[in-house]
């Protein structure tokens, strides 16, 4: 708050874009300070302490309240003092006053935004790479949220791909009794999947094996061709059974995330986007817009492609930079099923799709999903879509086919949409040697990071990682816990670890490093937050008269007060900051220094002295019910900034 706005006031001065604010060497030079003069000057053709001179006086003409001074130090910083008592006296006041809804803004937002996220494909268990999409596209979900901003989550379900025409081939063929065309009996079939271990795991598995089978046993091809066509065709009883595997298995992802406290609005099933039509409509558009061309020569002759960059010559030969929508046999790729979806996002189209409820949530919401026996929105007084933005959370592998989407609706006309249509992208997980060998990967030569590989069977599933993670909890406490509070714990250091990284930041997953729990981590935050907690707790078992008045505030302030109620003051603009650039890693980077400034608080509110009183042990009320309130305020920020990152807020642990 104090730094936004010492640069909202430097920009409208100075008609720059980005002011840097920095804490100065010496603490008698002010709390806060810009070198921006410096780097003015040679642009300004003008001396620095010139320019800072000017701008102090207008500064001085028009200070906020929480400055109390602005100076300038050779050879052209400018600074500024912050009256501390006066910053309390205001923040406490609305920080106490607002509680759960402080730092969110005042009025409500028009703009619907539709974020999309997690969309694993339903053959097998998810892994920790698709947690760290999950997260990511949560967190972000509930910043919107919390600004303000109805917001829509959806989980795009594939169940038409080739990865789920694998494992049902391989149910099928892979091992016996084999399906026989004709039978309508797959009791036997589905009776292969063991009953002492989960369908997903078992079909990670199966997976796998089928991937090693395919290079051995070439009739295996012919049997997933079949089953490809079976399925798309939705032929009795090949399509019912794969639609029903692929439910079982998103009902399984569903309970994997829901530990994380993830939910989503709908499911949407690629299945029914073919069944509605939907591509026909985005065809007819596309054809009409100008932005599809049908090529009659070249590399990609008989395909409809979408124009990006022709056809040049390469050492390889020919090659066509324009991106294939329909191939020359009629088939429709994943890239032109995208951008129709991409339309339905928006309400673009005039097609719609018919829901029904899936299931009732553990947040007491109700998850929607596409059924092609389902009903119309409007019957069910739902209207899915028609968003004003759209988040896809998608890794930079898809970034090139992200692009052609956000272009084909720029060709089409919609220019609004296109740059509504925004790409989260994040880096990949992969495995670093040591998790790697653990995992009996085959011996490679020395890499700093391995992928994970669902066709090799290689990577750590979600579910077995949460686990771990609650063992390892368990282990560090110096108490027995609760099952439900190592599960919070668990699922805290999980969200934090994933979301602590930048979005281009690779993730090498490592067990030492994941399995942590003290230092920068989610269990750091929930033991600060149990702990404000645990002394407000005992203020009031003793009847500690801790009632906030305006006048209990020092005249000056230690430097662990001070900067404990800059973190405070910090919070609503770091959610606002986080909203506008996607970075979810700002908020645990926040949420760590804000922790540390209430340990810190905690354990030295007099730096100067050599006795550290308790709180409740102060003598002076006036000084005691400052510092209780304080620690109430850093409960109450913590606890908002805990939700936002979709984390517990444990009172007690």
């Amino acid at each position: 708050m104090i730094r936004e706005g010492i640069a909202e006031l430097l920009k409208s001065i100075l008609g720059i874009e980005e002011i840097p604010i920095n804490v100065p060497p010496k603490r008698e030079m002010g709390d806060f300070s810009s070198a921006i003069c410096l780097a003015l000057a040679r642009e300004r053709r003008r001396p620095p302490m010139e320019i800072a001179k000017e701008v102090i006086e207008k500064l001085k003409a028009n200070l906020p309240p929480p400055i109390q001074e602005v100076t300038l130090t050779p050879p052209g910083y400018i600074n500024f003092k912050v009256d501390w008592p006066y910053l309390a006296r205001e923040l406490i006041s609305e920080i106490l006053e607002r509680r759960e809804s402080f730092g969110k803004p005042s009025s409500k937002e028009e703009e619907k935004v539709f974020i999309e996220h997690t969309s694993v494909n339903p053959n097998k268990a998810m892994h920790i790479g698709h947690l760290r999409n999950s997260v990511l596209g949560d967190t972000a979900a509930r910043v919107f949220k919390w600004l303000g901003f109805p917001t829509e989550v959806c989980n795009y379900i594939d169940d038409t791909g080739l990865q789920v025409v694998d494992v049902v081939t391989a149910f099928l063929y892979l091992d016996p009794p084999l399906f026989h065309a004709g039978s309508a009996d797959l009791r036997p079939i589905w009776a292969k999947a063991p009953e002492d271990q989960p369908l997903d795991y078992f079909c990670w598995d199966l997976y796998a094996r089928f991937e090693n089978e395919l290079e051995k046993n070439p009739s295996l091809l012919e049997r997933r061709e079949e089953v490809l066509h079976q399925i798309e065709k939705g032929e009795h009883p090949v399509a019912p059974f794969a639609k029903e595997l692929a439910k079982k298995i998103v009902q399984a992802h569903l309970g994997t995330v829901g530990q994380l406290n993830i939910h989503y609005d709908l499911l949407n099933w690629e299945s029914d986007i073919i069944c509605q039509g939907f591509w026909q409509e985005t065809f007819e558009l596309l054809k009409e817009r100008g932005a599809l061309r049908l090529e009659t020569e070249g590399p990609n002759e008989g395909c409809w492609v979408v124009p990006f960059g022709g056809i040049i010559e390469t050492s390889d030969g020919v090659k066509s930079l324009d991106k294939i929508l329909v191939r020359s046999n009629g088939s429709v790729t994943y890239t032109g099923k995208d951008i129709a979806y991409q339309l339905w996002k928006f309400g673009l189209l005039e097609r719609d799709f018919l829901y029904t409820s899936w299931d009732l949530q553990a947040n007491g919401s109700v998850l929607w999903t596409t059924d092609r026996e389902g009903e119309p929105g409007d019957l069910l007084k739902r209207r899915f879509g028609h968003a004003g933005r759209v988040i896809n959370v998608i890794d930079v592998r898809q970034s090139y086919p992200q692009k052609v989407v956000s272009e084909c609706l720029r060709q089409m006309g919609f220019e609004k949409e296109a740059e509504r249509s925004i790409h989260l992208a994040y880096e990949v997980v992969n495995l670093s040697p040591s998790a790697a060998r653990i995992l009996g990967a085959e011996e490679m030569e020395e890499k700093k990071s391995i992928a994970m590989s669902g066709r090799s069977g290689t990577g750590v599933k979600a579910k077995d990682f949460i686990e771990m993670v609650k063992k390892k909890v368990v282990e560090k406490a110096d108490h027995p816990l609760e099952e439900s509070v190592a599960s919070a714990l668990a699922s805290a250091a999980i969200r934090y670890y994933l979301l602590k990284f930048t979005p281009e930041s690779q993730i090498v997953f490592d067990f030492d490093e994941a399995l942590k729990t003290t230092g920068d981590t989610g269990v750091y935050l929930e033991y600060a937050h149990a702990r404000a907690c645990s002394i407000l707790r005992k203020a009031g078992e003793r009847n500690v008269d801790d009632h906030w008045n305006r006048n209990c505030i020092p005249s000056r302030l230690t430097e662990t007060e001070r900067n404990l109620l800059n973190g405070l003051s910090e919070f609503s603009s770091v959610v606002m900051r986080t909203g506008k650039t996607l970075r979810v890693s700002q908020l645990t980077e926040y949420a760590f220094d804000l922790a540390a400034s209430f340990t810190s608080f905690y354990e030295h509110p007099d730096p100067e002295s050599d006795v550290q009183t308790p709180f409740i042990h102060l003598q002076d009320q006036n000084l005691r019910t400052f510092r209780l309130s304080l620690v109430r305020a850093f409960q109450i920020v913590m606890g908002n900034m805990l939700r936002l990152m979709g984390m517990p807020s444990l009172e007690k642990i």
